[in-house]
């Protein structure tokens, strides 16, 4: 009779009571850190409101970003020889030569054809050119003008100077000429024709004519009467402005200005003088004819000289004013090129120096994609390429037979733009999950395939190494490095954000006490000590906790000095924490490029939870407690870990 087979199976508290017997020690510490963790939980359930941070760190090393896609092993595969361009398809030039013929057999790199290229020589050029003066005008705004450069400027302003002190010069010269010219129509010329004529009221009295137009012949009498006020004044302003010692420079405009308004007032009453005498004015006799046409001559004459005057102040005035506007824009340049570069304007013309150095680069690797050549090694088939032929980056020249290992993959439209001939590749297969293989893009489909809507392009991957565990058929998943930035500064990604065209991380200062005492920065009063964070620190350890003072949340701190910490303080003991704004990098899922705004080892926020939101994160972590360490029995249950009054656990070792 087979005894076992008949004893009557354990129970599972027979289990539980029999492990507790033969584990006293881990029992009694078990318990103990039940006790402990829900008195704190029990301590902290009616405190205020409370805020939880999930902190990171900024930390330097390798960062990559990558795309990927799935697809299947090819072996003896034909793959279509295209000439690479970065960007849409487009004309390349002519086949000026072909190196190959079908048949033969090609080594990795060997030239196949080579294109003539001049629309992408041009392209290059204008790309040089680009850069040259991107460059240029980066120097010197970050540098200042040249010492030759700057002289030039000043001798600019100087001539500047010269010039209007001259033109105000020359503008009181011709003032003083044009009021000697009128004061002597109107004085000597004209003022014969009245009685009177210095007197209130100047009356109009030529010896044998007759004015049939008595409001007009009014209107010219009060004009004069007016006009020798005008006049008075015109002189003192001509006559002050060319004996003073100060600079005239100054009111040469204001005094222009005047003296066109006296012309104004002086054409108007010759305008009317003349128009008097030459439509309303009746001869007596045939001296009274004479008379009238000699002083219709001379009243004629008077204007054509204000007219004339009027035209030589405004060219002077015009002039001048013109003087005033390039003496200021010079000084402004000066200004401009003498005075510290703007941070912002340097960022500006840094990122169209870059912007112009990578279409260099694509215009290089354009240029270069004229000598076609073999990926790899194999055998030519299906050539087709002839010498004058016109080609585009989407023309297949033929197809290159080869027995090397390839991976045939699928990107979408946006990773697909991403990637470039050349790129590294880190391959992958389902089947033998131990592999790894290095590889690089052989070349981007640029043609796409729409399904649904959806835009997708064929990527192949050229395996650099062969096994023997890789079959044909094998889904493989290509990790394609599209961007590498060793040694680079970086938070993880969640720690960045925008607001409008801002970028900022927030940063926490470690200084605070708090702060300090729950990472260990300082000696802490909690029942987990400085010594067991510092611990933690430096090890991969987890933690999990809803009591107040505590990680509320999983915890990770990485060996490498990284730490991504979710920290719940009670309302009033938050740290201080401050928006830094930063410029970004390249940046994948996990992290971010830091290239201004932080240093090295600072302390980022990644998270934020406060009021309800850590509740919901307390009740979701007591929950999942439960369920990691069992419920409530009165006893430790075997493979349940704690009791379900824990709410926390540390795990992970030193």
């Amino acid at each position: 009779m087979n005894t076992a087979a008949s004893a009557k199976p354990e129970t599972r508290w027979q289990k539980m009571r029999n492990f507790a017997s033969a584990h006293k020690p881990l029992t009694i510490v078990s318990c103990i850190v039940v006790v402990f963790i829900a008195a704190a939980v029990v301590g902290r359930g009616g405190s205020a409101s409370a805020t939880t941070y999930a902190f990171g760190r900024v930390t330097r090393g390798d960062l990559a970003v990558t795309v990927s896609g799935s697809g299947q092993v090819s072996t003896l595969s034909q793959v279509s020889i295209k000439p690479q361009t970065v960007g849409q398809a487009q004309t390349l030039g002519q086949i000026v030569s072909v190196n190959v013929k079908n048949g033969d057999f090609v080594k990795k790199g060997q030239v196949i054809a080579v294109l003539d290229g001049q629309n992408a020589l041009q392209t290059l050029n204008q790309a040089k050119a680009s850069v040259e003066s991107a460059q240029a005008s980066y120097n010197k705004l970050v540098n200042g003008p040249t010492a030759s450069e700057l002289q030039s400027f000043q001798n600019n302003v100087q001539s500047d100077e010269t010039a209007l002190v001259n033109d105000a010069q020359n503008a009181i010269i011709l003032l003083e000429s044009t009021y000697a010219s009128i004061a002597n129509s109107v004085f000597i010329n004209t003022d014969p024709f009245y009685e009177n004529v210095t007197g209130v009221n100047p009356a109009l009295d030529v010896s044998g004519v007759n004015f049939t137009n008595q409001t007009l012949q009014h209107a010219v009498e009060s004009e004069r009467g007016a006009l020798g006020a005008a006049l008075s004044a015109w002189d003192a302003e001509v006559n002050t402005a060319a004996s003073s010692t100060q600079d005239a420079a100054s009111s040469t405009e204001i005094l222009l200005s005047d003296s066109l308004s006296y012309l104004n007032q002086i054409r108007q009453y010759f305008d009317d003088m003349t128009s008097l005498f030459s439509l309303y004015a009746v001869a007596d006799g045939s001296s009274g004819a004479s008379t009238l046409s000699l002083d219709k001559s001379a009243a004629t004459a008077a204007l054509s000289g204000v007219n004339s005057s009027i035209s030589s102040i405004t060219s002077s005035l015009q002039s001048y004013q013109n003087a005033v506007t390039k003496l200021a824009n010079d000084q402004q340049s000066l200004a401009f090129e003498t005075a510290p570069a703007n941070p912002d304007d340097v960022t500006v013309s840094k990122s169209q120096l870059d912007n112009a150095t990578a279409n260099l680069a694509n215009a290089e690797t354009n240029y270069a994609s004229r000598i076609i050549t073999a990926p790899f090694d194999g055998q030519i088939g299906g050539l087709n390429a002839q010498i004058g032929q016109q080609v585009s980056s989407s023309d297949s020249l033929g197809t290159l037979i080869t027995a090397a290992q390839v991976v045939n993959v699928t990107l979408n439209e946006v990773d697909a733009a991403k990637v470039a001939g050349g790129d590294p590749v880190t391959v992958t297969f389902d089947a033998v999950p131990n592999l790894t293989i290095q590889g690089h893009v052989n070349y981007v489909d640029p043609l796409g395939t729409v399904s649904q809507g959806v835009v997708s392009y064929g990527v192949q991957v050229s395996l650099d190494e062969q096994s023997g565990a890789i079959k044909t058929g094998m889904t493989a998943t290509a990790n394609i490095t599209v961007a590498d930035h060793p040694g680079a500064l970086m938070v993880p990604t969640s720690a960045v954000k925008t607001s409008g065209n801002t970028t900022y991380v927030l940063v926490a200062d470690i200084s605070t006490s708090s702060l300090r005492s729950m990472l260990g920065f300082g000696s802490s009063t909690r029942a987990f000590s400085s010594s067991t964070f510092q611990g933690f620190r430096n090890s991969s350890s987890t933690f999990a906790s809803t009591s107040g003072g505590f990680p509320a949340s999983s915890t990770r701190m990485r060996g490498t000095g990284g730490m991504n910490a979710s920290i719940e303080f009670p309302a009033g003991s938050e740290p201080q924490v401050t928006e830094v704004p930063v410029t970004i990098g390249i940046a994948n899922a996990t992290e971010t490029e830091i290239l201004s705004g932080l240093s090295e080892g600072q302390l980022v926020v990644t998270r934020t939870l406060t009021g309800s939101a850590v509740s919901t994160a307390k009740s979701a972590a007591t929950q999942a407690t439960s369920r990691n360490f069992g419920g409530a029995g009165g006893a430790i249950r075997i493979g349940g870990g704690f009791g379900g009054g824990a709410v926390g656990a540390f795990t992970g070792g030193r």
